[in-house]
């Protein structure tokens, strides 16, 4: 009897070895379905790498309107989250090398969006004699230094960072310094120092969200987390684009929408308040406000039919423009695994970089709306 019945486990071994198991098979084929990344790393929350971004309007477009002490609300939550690291929307150094390297198209986009950090980077690295890479070597020797940055360091320091194109960080390193260290400084030129001095009043989020929590925090560094390199996908069809989408009613639509219309009136109205200007600003960052954007925003491309795709072209760009950000936000955050890293940017970005981040392995993402419950 025992002799059969190992007999027959044999045969089945043998059975579903030539022929397989259909079940087991079947669940093979199901598994090899799920594509991407099944597994999850054995951490609780609270160990993961926290990253908050945080959607904002671009507040230099309310300089007539934004009082400084409006903001008071919003970074007094803000704060809470304890940030190690500050990511805002200007383009890194090393891209703004890469960009001038290459010319071209990349001039305007350096003349639009990054023409004080080259400007002052240039003259700094002519009075220093050094490029570019050097003076990030050397602004890095200061900060990993551990004397204490005096204010002669810190206008070094300043020069440096300048130099290197690092002008966000420039900036907050000249906010450290007493007034009369500024103005009696020998290292930068009046022109500079102006340009620095108008910065620090600025009411551009970078300098008044961004360098103020830094210096509440006692940060010496902000990290620029932008990207325009997408911008050339589209930049040879760009008169074709113009003349296909001209007068197009679904994208006219859009921009006279209630939704954008409501929404301009309420920050116009929240612009002294900084009670209402933070309910703004939990507005812009809610579930709501960021599906209803994307749906009206980037949804108006699959109803264009333009007849040569570049509708959707303008998609795959906004998308791979949100890929490079989101790149440069998690490798900010590879030398601090476990801390904080604060994102400031302009709010049609937030949940495509919510949505790329939630993926990663070691990511935990924190909503504006939990700091300000856990803060009541």
């Amino acid at each position: 009897m025992r002799k059969s019945i190992v007999l027959s486990v044999g045969f089945l071994v043998c059975f579903l070895l030539i022929h397989g198991n259909p079940r087991g098979q079947e669940q093979s084929e199901r598994s090899s379905q799920r594509f991407g990344i099944n597994y999850q790393p054995k951490l609780n929350d609270e160990a993961k790498t926290k990253i908050m971004i945080l959607a904002t309007p671009h507040l230099s477009e309310l300089q007539d309107c934004l009082r400084p002490s409006a903001l008071e609300s919003l970074l007094n939550v803000v704060q809470k989250f304890k940030p190690d690291v500050i990511g805002v929307e200007s383009i890194p150094p090393t891209i703004l090398e890469d960009m001038e390297r290459r010319g071209g198209y990349f001039n305007e986009i350096i003349e639009y969006f990054a023409k004080s950090q080259v400007e002052s980077g240039h003259e700094m690295q002519k009075l220093l004699k050094i490029s570019r890479a050097e003076a990030e070597d050397q602004a890095d020797a200061l900060l990993q230094s551990k004397s204490a940055l005096d204010a002669d360091t810190r206008l070094k320091l300043t020069g440096y960072l300048l130099a290197a194109y690092d002008y966000d960080s420039a900036v907050l390193q000249w906010s450290y310094l007493p007034e009369n260290a500024r103005r009696q400084n020998t290292v930068l030129s009046s022109e500079i120092s102006a340009k620095l001095n108008e910065s620090l009043s600025s009411p551009n989020e970078r300098f008044s969200i961004g360098l103020a929590l830094a210096k509440r925090l006692g940060l010496q560094k902000v990290v620029g987390i932008d990207d325009h390199f997408d911008e050339e996908l589209l930049h040879r069809v760009s008169v074709q684009f113009s003349k296909e989408i001209e007068g197009n009613s679904e994208l006219k639509a859009v921009t006279q929408s209630k939704f954008y219309a409501d929404s301009a009136k309420r920050l116009g109205a929240a612009c002294h308040n900084g009670d209402e200007l933070l309910r703004y600003y939990l507005y812009l960052n809610s579930p709501g406000y960021t599906s209803t954007d994307v749906a009206m925003q980037w949804g108006v491309w699959f109803r264009t039919k333009l007849p040569s795709g570049l509708d959707r072209s303008r998609v795959a760009q906004w998308e791979v423009r949100n890929l490079n950000i989101a790149s440069r936000i998690r490798e900010a955050t590879v030398t601090y695994p476990g801390k904080r890293m604060l994102v400031i940017i302009g709010a049609g970005h937030k949940p495509f970089l919510d949505s790329y981040l939630s993926r990663m392995l070691d990511v935990k993402l924190v909503q504006l709306n939990e700091l300000v419950k856990a803060s009541r």
